[in-house]
């Protein structure tokens, strides 16, 4: 999969951008408040889900602007090409609209099986001292890449959950209704749970170890669901998992959440030589780590399904000694992939060669070659 054109409208600090990148491996370069990080986050919103940043329409908006979007072609091997969009909608600027070869999507679950991404940004440094949902959405977009169905199941159980919670509040005696909706927590944690289950476990079976320099990291999924999955059928943890939640209903209805599901699930990371958390590690080898994680992703992705997602690098030599920065850039040299990098001195990704295209950003515009 390469991207052969990229045009923004009114998006962050573009009034507008029409691009045709020359290269696989990309390099943006500028001072900061440039727009390098504006140009990833916009990639990263033509997949599922609401992009690196998770900002709203109203933040995405250039100011003075009328209605942001994002168009991408896709060239695809033996395929013809593939045209993708998103932004606001027109009659209703707060929620996203998708395209998908000039048709409107109405599902973006629709969305994954053409196209993925996985970034790597500065914000991440904290993902570990963070809360688990940051770690969550790390995990789904790694799982949404391999199994397309992924966004649509999370979506599911995203709705049951909130529906679950507003009618707790508001209508606690409309037991027939809950048991529905719990119901479709159950079905749909199981099915989100195996899906992280399965990721998890290719990961882990056989990662990338070949000259990378980085510590392999070995994942681990924390939740009852997958523990309860581990050795019980899934329909007796369907059955388990509703009988919790139909349990809970006073408690869940006093904290205004739910007590079961998939969206209590948390990753772990451990060195696989060392056992060391990354929890526990300094920056360095957390980033190391992360980056490990989303290399063997890139393989077994390109292994299992064809290609390997977008991947998008906000300043990823930070953190990073001279060998392990060398043995990143090599590594994206070397395979088929396709990644858009930032950073502010072109010569620290001098081992890309003439292997990547660079564009030099300011204000939101390229500076000429």
């Amino acid at each position: 999969m390469l991207l052969d054109r990229l045009v923004l409208t009114d998006f962050r600090n573009y009034e507008r951008l029409a691009w045709a990148p020359q290269s696989r491996l990309v390099v943006l370069t500028g001072e900061n408040g440039a727009g390098k990080t504006n140009l990833l986050e916009a990639l990263s919103l033509l997949a599922p889900g609401r992009g690196l940043r998770g900002a709203t329409n109203a933040l995405i908006q250039r100011r003075q602007g009328h209605s942001w979007g994002v168009m991408a072609r896709l060239a695809r091997d033996g395929e013809d090409a593939l045209e993708l969009a998103t932004g606001a909608d027109p009659a209703n600027s707060s929620r996203r609209v998708f395209r998908l070869d000039g048709e409107v999507v109405r599902n973006q679950g629709q969305i994954a099986p053409h196209f993925s991404t996985i970034w790597l940004t500065p914000q991440m440094d904290r993902l570990f001292s963070d809360p688990a949902s940051g770690r969550r959405r790390f995990l789904d977009r790694l799982v949404l890449a391999l199994d397309p169905n992924h966004a649509r199941e999370s979506a599911a159980h995203e709705r049951a959950l909130t529906q679950r919670n507003r009618l707790l509040a508001t209508r606690p005696d409309q037991t027939t209704w809950l048991d529905g909706l719990e119901d479709s927590i159950a079905r749909h944690a199981v099915a989100l749970t195996a899906s992280r289950m399965a990721l998890v476990e290719s990961m882990n079976r056989v990662p990338v170890t070949d000259d990378t320099s980085f510590p392999v990291a070995r994942l681990q999924l924390v939740c009852d669901v997958e523990r309860d999955l581990a050795s019980q059928p899934a329909l007796a943890v369907e059955d388990s998992l509703r009988a919790a939640l139909k349990r809970s209903r006073g408690e869940d209805a006093q904290k205004g959440s739910t007590s079961f599901g998939a969206h209590r699930a948390d990753l772990s990371l451990q060195d696989a030589l060392t056992g060391r958390e990354a929890a526990l590690s300094s920056s360095g080898q957390q980033k190391a780590m992360l980056v490990h994680v989303m290399l063997n992703h890139a393989a077994l992705t390109a292994g299992k399904a064809g290609r390997a997602p977008l991947i998008l690098l906000d300043e990823p030599l930070n953190h990073l000694d001279a060998e392990r920065r060398d043995a990143l850039l090599r590594f994206l040299r070397d395979r088929e992939i396709t990644a858009f990098m930032t950073g502010t001195d072109r010569e620290a990704f001098g081992v890309l060669g003439d292997h990547a295209e660079y564009r030099e950003v300011s204000s939101g515009r390229f500076l000429e070659q």
